[in-house]
């Protein structure tokens, strides 16, 4: 029975890697990007952070997604620890840009990335009022991650070499 379900898993997971496959070869031949039917924006951002940090020992849980227009900021825990994610979506696709805590959730801090102020604004209140939705001890979770880190598709910065940690302006 076990290897019923695992058959089923691998089978979603190729179909799934094959319409994201799909999506880049578009985006790569000059054709308009088209979002994989059915699934929604905060779906692709779980999809995009599980792709890169999910592990059968170490499963990752997304939580509190929010979208606004090409970005998005997702609350995170992997192993008891947590964290939040400034997504970007380039071509179609989501895309890590950095994790981080609190800080992440500052307007202010946001459009210091470079997003225009009027969608930091929109972005931060959308993730206010999504992790109220949340248990205190899961959104406690998110401010765990300590600093920011740039994350370049790969993984965080604490796992993969070469990526920059930054701190949060005070």
């Amino acid at each position: 029975m076990r290897s019923k379900h695992l058959s089923v898993a691998l089978l979603a997971a190729s179909l799934a890697c094959a319409g994201a496959i799909g999506l880049a070869n578009e985006a790569a031949h000059g054709k308009p990007a088209r979002a994989m039917s059915g699934v929604t924006d905060e779906q692709a951002v779980e999809h995009a952070m599980k792709a890169l940090f999910d592990k059968p020992q170490s499963p990752l849980k997304v939580a509190a997604v929010s979208v606004e227009g090409d970005y998005a900021l997702a609350g995170w825990i992997q192993d008891q620890r947590g964290g939040r994610a400034l997504l970007k979506k380039d071509q179609g696709k989501w895309v890590i840009h950095l994790c981080g805590g609190d800080g992440l959730k500052a307007a202010s801090y946001l459009a210091q990335t470079g997003m225009p102020t009027a969608i930091a604004n929109r972005l931060a209140g959308r993730m206010a009022a999504a992790e109220k939705k949340l248990p205190a001890d899961q959104v406690a979770k998110f401010a765990m991650f300590d600093g920011v880190v740039k994350v370049d598709g790969a993984g965080h910065g604490a796992h993969a070499p070469g990526h920059a940690a930054v701190r949060p302006p005070k």
